[in-house]
């Protein structure tokens, strides 16, 4: 079906509704009058397959060299996908990647054209050092507790220094990712309050004073975070008419692009203007990603070009029963109540009845092991909660253990220091090392003792009274027949390597990074089940790295950075699952998935049974305005004078739950569990209009949901 239409600025551009086999055969045909494909479709209806099997056709049926065409998606989970059968017989460049990790391997290449454009940085070197999440947020959480307590700076806000710091990093993220100057942050915020006096402008001024201060120190060193990336691509490198790396590109493929931020807006209609073809995929119920950036306002205001569109009616990963459903909650969230009712046997079910949070826990872990006793594979069940839920994933495993099977969690990795083959290299690092500022407790050297030694936490305690200043010192031969010979042998070894490094330290002194690579190359490898620990100690070694490197070039004052990472690496430092570990974990069959809704909806994630927890949670609907950040506010298309109002965050919520709603309906193959309880993990009580919404949908059937006294 082919239907032409005006659009507001007079062009025409032709519409196609059609199937997924139609639409993968009119793009292999390729036929179009406009050089802009827009390809429209809900959730599982087929887009990133398209944009794939298009990808590849390019390659090995058009002959289109691979360098000249560009292919831009979301994250690393996606890269997955794009990569996973990618084998092309070609010399070319291979151009697939997330915005981010496009712009940041095109400030490399072209980094002098930067130096030479903007006058902030005065530091002339070929490339920029890419600070770490973990490194810039610990250096603003240092600059915000030092202008609270030199300055007396942000009296008036009750959080603490790390969640202020935090803010003020996500104000700088979405500034630059929605084209905002830095300077009307501050501006922009206060003018969207609802009360604001005299008093509260000075916290918004300190606001800006803080945020620029933290921006000239990181551009004044060469040193660039997540924000600055794309700040110093689009203000300077997009903007030098020597840049002529986007000049070949003659084929672009966007996946997602609903979720792309102005400022990858802005880079792709760039782009359109000189290739040969472009193709976008949008979903109309998409940009759930705000918090990142994602605006599909401006998208909207950018589409007035001329395109071709092709709208899919297909969906692959549910029924008919669960999209009635997604329409259904979507209009009562609305106050919209038609007559339509859901499906009687659409296999939905939710059990609200559970009175502490633990007893709803329980319930997930049973309706988990029924669902497997019934033949299900572990990779059919999703487990999705609306926020990192660590006594899920602490029963989750414990009953994946009795089960010998494994689960998937794709959220940030545990601590380092919880980890039992990390936490010795820290206690090494302090034994080796001459760091005044890290004082160790006895449970580190217990558990570091009976770990390394294998002996019991009672014994490797008796080992404490022998570290001293120096090092490690000989044992009592009282202690020496209370431990065991095999102990005191692992022991003197121990003591022997302690001793000998510091011997070389005089003549060498090494970087921690490499300290860590000698100690786990040297002691802890000869330790059993070490090798299946390598992924975990390589993210050490990598975080460790990049965030000395970053403070080095900030110049902290007082202790060392390397100080500063042990100090960060025993509070708050964890891991993140590299591209390896993502992919081994998504090929994995006997594996549960654990993740949140955002994840599960961003990485081509798809299940047979989804488990949501928590569903009277705020969390399912987090608000957008914090004390000192807004997403919503920080928009390039908004007002910067503008009021926020109460009604207008309801309204933001409430569409983005209802879009994610939309789309985990659309990837449920075939049955969903739905679980409450009254009181929250903190043990308060809870209440939730989205809950509401689902117990009256889903009680109407009068058999699907469980009768409690709710």
């Amino acid at each position: 079906m082919i239907v032409n239409r005006n659009h507001k600025n007079n062009e025409t551009h032709g519409v196609d509704i059609m199937n997924y086999k139609q639409a993968q055969d009119k793009l292999n045909e390729d036929k179009f009058s406009h050089k802009c494909i827009l390809i429209k479709g809900n959730s599982a209806s087929g887009k990133t397959t398209l944009a794939t099997t298009k990808y590849r056709n390019l390659i090995e049926n058009e002959n289109i060299k691979s360098s000249n065409i560009l292919c831009l998606f979301m994250n690393k989970y996606q890269n997955i996908t794009w990569t996973k059968d990618m084998i092309f017989n070609t010399a070319g460049e291979i151009r697939k990647s997330s915005y981010y990790a496009f712009i940041r391997r095109e400030l490399s290449l072209y980094w002098p054209y930067v130096v030479e454009n903007c006058k902030e940085i005065k530091i002339n070197i070929l490339k920029p050092e890419f600070a770490s999440f973990d490194a810039t947020n610990y250096a603003m959480k240092a600059l915000v507790a030092y202008y609270r307590k030199a300055q007396g700076y942000f009296q008036d806000i009750t959080s603490t220094s790390s969640k202020i710091a935090s803010d003020l990093i996500s104000n700088i993220n979405n500034a630059a990712l929605s084209l905002v100057p830095f300077d009307e942050i501050g501006t922009r915020l206060y003018n969207s309050l609802e009360v604001n006096d005299f008093l509260i402008k000075e916290t918004y001024n300190q606001l800006d004073e803080v945020t620029m201060h933290y921006i000239s120190k990181l551009l004044c060193n060469g040193v660039v975070d997540y924000g600055l990336s794309f700040y110093l691509y689009n203000n300077y490198l997009l903007q030098d008419s020597r840049y002529n790396s986007i000049n070949n590109i003659k084929y672009l493929i966007v996946d997602d692009i609903d979720e792309a931020s102005p400022a990858e807006q802005e880079l792709i209609f760039k782009i359109i203007n000189n290739v040969d073809r472009a193709y976008l995929f949008y979903n109309p119920k998409g940009g759930l990603c705000s918090y990142y950036g994602a605006n599909t306002d401006y998208l909207k205001s950018k589409l007035t070009i001329k395109h071709h569109e092709i709208i899919l009616d297909d969906h692959f990963c549910c029924n008919d029963d669960f999209i009635n459903l997604s329409r259904i909650i979507d209009n009562r969230a609305h106050n919209l109540f038609m007559e339509d009712k859901i499906n009687e046997d659409v296999p939905a079910f939710i059990d609200m009845t559970s009175e502490l949070r633990s007893e709803m826990v329980q319930k997930i872990m049973l309706k988990v092991e029924e669902l497997l006793n019934q033949g299900l594979k572990p990779k059919d069940i999703a487990i999705i909660c609306p926020f990192n839920d660590f006594i899920i994933s602490y029963e989750l495993l414990k009953k994946a253990k009795e089960l010998n099977i494994s689960v998937m969690e794709t959220s940030k990795k545990d601590r380092f220091i919880d980890n039992e083959y990390l936490h010795p290299l820290i206690v090494l690092a302090v034994l080796c090392n001459d760091y005044k500022s890290i004082f160790l407790t006895k449970e580190d050297y217990k558990n570091f003792f009976s770990f390394m030694l294998k002996i019991d936490v009672i014994r490797g305690s008796l080992l404490y009274s022998f570290v001293t200043e120096s090092g490690l010192q000989d044992l009592s031969s009282e202690i020496e027949d209370r431990v065991g010979s095999e102990a005191v042998g692992k022991y003197n070894e121990l003591k022997e390597w302690i001793e000998n490094y510091k011997v070389n330290l005089i003549e060498h002194k090494g970087s921690l990074g490499e300290f860590f690579r000698k100690a786990f190359s040297e002691v802890l490898i000869r330790l059993p089940k070490v090798k299946e620990h390598i992924e975990d100690y390589i993210g050490l070694y990598e975080s460790c790295e990049g965030f000395i490197n970053t403070l080095d070039k900030l110049e902290f004052k007082g202790k060392s950075s390397e100080e500063r990472f042990i100090e960060f690496i025993r509070g708050q430092g964890s891991g993140f699952y590299n591209m390896n570990e993502i992919q081994e974990m998504l090929l994995q069959d006997n594996s549960i998935v654990l993740t949140s809704p955002y994840t599960y909806l961003t990485s081509n994630l798809s299940s047979k049974v989804q488990i949501w927890t928590d569903v009277n949670s705020n969390m399912w609907s987090p608000r957008n305005a914090h004390e000192l950040s807004n997403s919503y506010v920080l928009r390039s298309n908004r007002n910067s004078n503008d009021m926020y109002t109460e009604r207008e965050e309801n309204n933001n919520v409430y569409g983005i739950l209802m879009s994610v709603v939309n789309c985990l309906l659309r990837k449920c193959r075939n049955e969903l569990y739905i679980y409450g309880s009254e009181y929250s993990l903190s043990g308060f009580e809870q209440e939730s209009k989205f809950a509401d919404i689902l117990i009256e949908t889903l009680s109407e059937r009068g058999e699907s949901i469980d009768k409690g006294d709710k």
